[in-house]
């Protein structure tokens, strides 16, 4: 019998970027049999989830702390599952607190048996924003690293961790090929578009929605032809509909959930308000100017100050080791200070042109720095595979 693929993800990024493993590796191994738990971009391509995905999204150190004894469970469940079918390699992505509880715990169950599969985790911890320490329980939990930014390696190789450059799939996007006004982008006399990103998770959407929703308002009252787009996750829509309503945007705001919601928003914006996370990276590759936010629960917030460097937070930010985008953190992300972030992107004039041809500029660099000299995300993926798969 054919031994499986076991492989986990727990939240819509990570979802995605595991089902762009599974077609690099069918591509270049050929067909498997996936098992473990994603969602629907990664059932797309074949996997058999044993619950959803969802019940992995954790949000917030209290957060943690509740749902320990649920997590528990689907723990105790999925190493029964890899103990019962033996894949051939066991694969987490991002989902770093669940992902490195398994590794730990298989590599304790699976000591001194025959089935010792590589456990190789992808989405390597931000160590070059929180520090070498974050490494090393990676180091001893895992037999390989898949990293996504070309300097990670860097700081994980010196820990004993097998550290393997992949890039990012989204770098690859045909969709970034768009450059100019001419192929799809804003006129720079086009009337003011933003596009507003609060997030993929009900935590986001709960701690930086309404800051966001009343920058907005501020800004309707001073640009009166003001348009906002707001593409989103299906299972959020009610969610952020009902408070858009509320508010008494629902005029200047449109709420879209299909596939393509995301880049149609970009295409026709001057500006993005944009909480911290993959989408900003998507953004700056599209060569869209803005702002980014981030607000925790005060735990995590208090705890973060202290051991994360703010200035590395912002994916864009750190590859570049430029400020693409200024950060808004905790306090700081008030309406006000929204406003005045994104107002000089939206009016029309040299201010706005500038920062578009900044913003581009930024894209095609950062796509430099992604790509190199691959062909594919889908060739780095295989190439790094080898000696971990057959």
């Amino acid at each position: 019998m054919v031994a499986p693929v076991f492989i986990l993800a727990g939240e819509p990024s990570g979802d995605r970027l595991g089902a762009s493993l599974m077609r690099a590796i069918t591509a270049h191994y050929g067909k498997k049999k996936w098992i473990g738990t994603g969602g629907p971009a990664m059932r797309a391509q074949g996997l058999r989830s044993h619950f959803p995905m969802e019940e992995l999204t954790v949000f917030g150190f209290g957060a943690a702390v509740r749902a320990y004894p649920r997590l528990s469970q689907r723990l105790d469940m999925l190493v029964k599952l890899i103990v019962a079918e033996k894949p051939e390699i066991i694969m987490t992505v991002d989902a770093k607190g669940f992902a490195v509880r398994l590794a730990e715990r298989l590599r304790r169950d699976l000591a001194g048996t025959e089935a010792k599969p590589p456990i190789i985790h992808t989405v390597a911890p931000t160590i070059w924003a929180w520090g070498n320490w974050r490494g090393n329980r990676f180091a001893h939990a895992f037999d390989g690293m898949l990293c996504l930014f070309p300097f990670e390696p860097d700081y994980l190789l010196p820990l004993g961790l097998d550290a393997r450059f992949i890039s990012h799939p989204e770098a690859f996007n045909p969709t970034y090929n768009i450059v100019g006004h001419a192929v799809g982008m804003p006129d720079p006399k086009a009337s003011p578009q933003l596009t507003l990103l609060p997030g993929s998770r009900r935590s986001e959407i709960d701690h930086l929605l309404d800051p966001m929703l009343a920058a907005i308002s501020m800004l309707r009252d001073d640009i009166i032809d003001l348009k906002v787009h707001l593409p989103t996750l299906p299972h959020l829509d009610d969610r952020i509909s009902a408070s858009i309503k509320a508010s008494g945007l629902s005029g200047i705001i449109t709420v879209r959930s299909d596939e393509g919601a995301l880049f149609a928003a970009l295409a026709n914006s001057h500006a993005i308000m944009a909480t911290s996370g993959t989408v900003t990276l998507q953004s700056a590759l599209f060569g869209v100017p803005g702002v980014v936010c981030y607000k925790a629960p005060a735990l995590s917030a208090f705890i973060g100050r202290r051991l994360v460097r703010l200035d590395r937070v912002i994916l864009p930010n750190a590859l570049s080791d430029n400020e693409v985008y200024p950060f808004l953190f905790q306090e700081e992300v008030q309406a006000a200070s929204l406003y005045k972030a994104v107002r000089p992107l939206l009016t029309a004039g040299v201010e706005r042109q500038k920062a578009r041809k900044t913003a581009l500029a930024n894209a095609a660099n950062l796509r430099r720095i992604l790509c190199g000299n691959a062909a594919s995300f889908e060739d780095n993926v295989a190439a790094a595979m080898v000696g971990w798969l057959k």
